[in-house]
């Protein structure tokens, strides 16, 4: 069904419900008796119809806080802690800039966010991502995982770019790409298409073994880890480019411009 052409009856005859409790959920109106099921299911309709007609455009924009929550699986690995953290204040440092705030969903949480606009899953779980879209009905973004659902913005690194850069430093030299450890099984799939010699960092003892070797890195926490003992090819995870692409998707999705495509590689 085409975007223009869906009505506030389409979404109501999809729900099982009236235009009126339709218009009740778009408002939010608190002084009517809906269910949190009922409530739940139109929100779901609208999403999926990709409802946006003026009266809900204006509810979307005076409710908006300009926050942003950021969510990641949890790890028990302190480099992979460490990285979250680094990439969390990149994100922050960039939003900032951009007129919004920041906060950190716990590890691993997938209940519902009244607080923020917008969730950034970071290098996630498939499962926990498709945990927080059942319980919340904000635009969700995946950046560095891939969900491949074509609801939600996925941004990730071009690995032929990538790859490309790395063989163009290093030359004749045969390199390995090094990379801490991801939940993400469909991410680390397409990595070891491009990359089949890939070497996944979980623990300081690997780092140990790793010395006068060629290195493609792209995070950080590694680079500063590694660059001492071996010739590495840094080349970041999260770029200015990335986030910039980042943030095109989330005022994209907030103001619910139908997505032509998802699978965006920077």
């Amino acid at each position: 069904m085409a975007k223009n052409k869906v009505t506030i009856k389409d979404v109501a005859k999809a729900a099982g419900v009236s235009t009126a409790t339709v218009s009740y959920v778009i408002n939010n109106r608190t002084d009517i008796k809906l269910t949190d099921e009922t409530r739940k299911k139109v929100l779901q309709v609208i999403h999926l119809l990709d409802y946006s007609p003026n009266q809900a455009a204006k509810a979307l924009a005076a409710n908006r806080k300009s926050l942003l929550a950021v969510s990641f699986s949890a790890s028990d690995s302190v480099l992979k802690c460490a990285e979250q953290m680094h990439t969390l204040q990149l994100l922050s440092k960039y939003f900032h800039g951009k007129n919004y705030e920041l906060i950190m969903l716990s590890p691993s949480y997938t209940e519902k966010c009244d607080q923020a606009d917008a969730i950034i899953c970071y290098d996630m779980k498939l499962e926990q991502f498709r945990q927080l879209g059942d319980s919340n009905f904000i635009p969700l973004v995946a950046l560095d995982c891939l969900v491949n659902d074509p609801l939600f913005f996925q941004v990730n690194t071009d690995l032929h770019i990538l790859r490309e850069k790395a063989d163009t430093h290093f030359g004749d030299k045969p390199y390995r790409y090094v990379m801490l450890d991801t939940p993400n099984a469909e991410k680390l799939s397409r990595l070891l298409s491009v990359f089949p010699d890939l070497i996944r960092i979980d623990s300081l003892t690997q780092i140990k073994d790793l010395t006068g070797q060629h290195l493609l890195v792209s995070d950080l926490t590694l680079f500063k880890l590694l660059s001492d003992t071996n010739d590495v090819c840094f080349l970041p995870s999260v770029s200015g480019e990335k986030l910039d692409l980042l943030h095109q998707c989330i005022e994209a999705a907030l103001e619910r411009t139908p997505i032509e495509q998802h699978d965006l590689l920077i």
